[in-house]
């Protein structure tokens, strides 16, 4: 069986140091107790005293339009409101749990997938979830900017045209977003500079698709490993201590920003962690299916 991360300990003292245990390891960090920067405006947060608000309310509170407020309740993203009389009533939760699916929605999930997640999320988490994806957007974990780039101009390195199949490949393969027809954004730019090279050496357009394919579902699988195994079990960690800090008292709309700092530390001193191992494996790994190759092939000629 996989190894399995298990958090076993989240210390919080008045310059908040995060202590973390994972397996053997602990991890800690010591943040001033600073609002964590982050350039994208955030809208009001709900009250903690308990007070509800109407659906305009929450409609200004998070920038979701009433329209998709009542979209999410349909598709069963979020729960139904309070009803006094007509009236329907959002409280802090309601807020918590659309900030969450707004920024996931921003950042290309369905609501299929955004369903799944929130299935997952610890009631009473959602706000910290929606600050926590608020710190980590699109290119918290990238490396370079994306590219555009006609697709046109891509197939020429192999002296063709892309076909609508092949088309079609790197639309679905998610490291290439269509713009307009016959353009391409580029999440990768180095992973196409690579393409080029195997272009130069004449592999066939198709093979790289094909490797390309097997690449990416590789690697989204070890991504997803770290993600849930470790980035979302600090979360769940950290979330479950900050609901004991509220114990007794109201329920509280929002992550302590010191405490939101230190995630995002913690995460920044993750991020060439994760990203390294992948380096560090793939060329053992690679060396031992060259060899192992080669011995069944000896073998046959054996035979």
């Amino acid at each position: 069986m996989p190894h399995q991360h298990n958090i076993h300990n989240v210390t919080l003292t008045l310059q908040y140091p995060l202590g973390i245990m994972a397996g053997n390891t602990v991890i800690r960090l010591s943040m001033p107790a600073v609002p964590a920067n982050n350039s994208r405006p955030r809208p009001a947060r709900a009250p903690t005293d308990g007070s509800e608000m109407t659906v305009e309310e929450l409609s200004a509170r998070t920038g979701v339009s009433v329209r998709n407020i009542r979209a999410y309740q349909t598709a069963g993203l979020m729960p139904p409101p309070r009803l006094k009389g007509r009236l329907g009533l959002y409280d802090a939760e309601h807020q918590g749990k659309l900030e969450l699916i707004r920024d996931l929605r921003q950042q290309g999930f369905r609501l299929e997938a955004i369903k799944g997640m929130l299935e997952k999320t610890p009631e009473g988490a959602w706000s910290e979830y929606s600050l926590i994806s608020e710190l980590f957007s699109t290119t918290f974990f990238t490396v370079e900017a994306p590219k555009r780039k006609a697709i046109k101009e891509m197939a020429a390195h192999w002296h063709t045209t892309a076909t609508p199949e092949q088309k079609e490949r790197l639309a679905r393969n998610g490291l290439y977003r269509p713009v307009g027809e016959e353009e391409f954004e580029m999440l990768s730019p180095a992973l196409e500079r690579i393409g080029i090279q195997l272009a130069d050496l004449s592999v066939p357009l198709d093979t790289v698709l094909d490797l390309q394919d097997v690449l990416i579902k590789h690697t989204r699988a070890i991504a997803k490993a770290y993600v849930e195994q470790l980035f979302i079990t600090m979360v769940e960690a950290i979330t479950t201590t900050s609901q004991r800090g509220n114990a007794g008292g109201a329920a509280s709309a929002t992550l302590d920003p010191a405490i939101a700092a230190a995630v995002k530390g913690l995460f920044e001193r993750l991020r060439p962690l994760a990203i390294g191992s992948v380096s560090a494996a793939f060329p053992v790994v690679l060396q031992q299916e060259f060899d192992r190759s080669i011995q069944k092939q000896l073998s046959k000629k054996r035979g």
